[in-house]
């Protein structure tokens, strides 16, 4: 009996889990640049060793669930077109560096601007970095964003003079930090294409994740149940000990 609560139990933790991660992704639907998370879990045997039987009724009843995981789906997010000269997409793998609190951070979301001393930034401020893991200035007088032109392979021209070249790296061990940014292992430079003047929107499908939800939310409220009728059949063994 205990088992079955330890079963239900971890099974709801995970439930949730999985909730918080569907929730999550739904609720950045609309951030340029967000990748979705993708939860998952498995079962192992209780009994180590002991094959269980094939003509069971239900051959996982003597399993218990598993710590989940997390999977960040990295894959490419539907492009908009914007006609902001400092917008810019990525088409194929790769991610943007830029710096953070004096460290290294990697993004999709392309939204840039210029702040005040000629640093090309992102919408929070961190500076976009070029290939020498330095942060691009565009340097002169009076410049306007018409005026810079930034090829697919990443040069920066300004005026038809090259100012600098964007860094474009793939990633292992990816991991979200917040506000569309990651961290992870460079793993060398990356073959994708920037495009001038669009945006990289996230790659969740929300009605996918409304889906999820629904599910999720069933499964935990099934294993609610069985926890709250372990513990009234818990209760019942008790008295009617008591009464022998």
């Amino acid at each position: 009996m205990y088992k079955g609560v330890y079963i239900a139990m971890t099974g709801a933790v995970l439930r949730s889990q999985e909730l918080d991660s569907v929730a999550n992704n739904l609720a950045n639907a609309g951030t340029a640049g967000y990748k979705k998370t993708s939860f998952s879990s498995r079962l192992y045997p209780l009994l180590e060793g002991v094959a269980q039987k094939h003509n069971a009724v239900y051959p996982d009843a003597r399993a218990m669930a598993y710590l989940g995981t997390y999977h960040i789906d990295t894959s490419e997010g539907n492009i908009k077109t914007t006609g902001n000269p400092l917008d810019l997409a990525i088409k194929g793998d790769g991610f943007f560096a830029v710096e953070s609190k004096g460290r290294i951070y990697y993004t999709r979301n392309g939204s840039f601007s210029m702040d005040k001393g000629g640093y090309m930034v992102t919408g929070n401020g961190q500076r976009v970095m070029d290939t020498a893991n330095k942060p691009i200035r565009i340097e002169g007088e009076s410049i306007s964003t018409a005026n810079i032109n930034i090829a697919p392979d990443g040069n920066i021209y300004v005026n038809g003079n090259v100012a600098g070249r964007l860094k474009l790296v793939n990633l292992n061990n990816v991991q979200h930090v917040g506000n569309s940014l990651f961290s992870g292992d460079e793993a060398g430079a990356s073959k994708g294409e920037i495009l001038q003047g669009s945006i990289e929107m996230s790659n969740v499908n929300p009605i996918q994740e409304m889906v999820g939800i629904i599910t999720a939310l069933r499964q935990y409220e099934t294993a609610q149940k069985v926890i709250k009728n372990f513990d009234d059949l818990s209760q019942r063994a008790v008295s009617e000990i008591a009464k022998v």
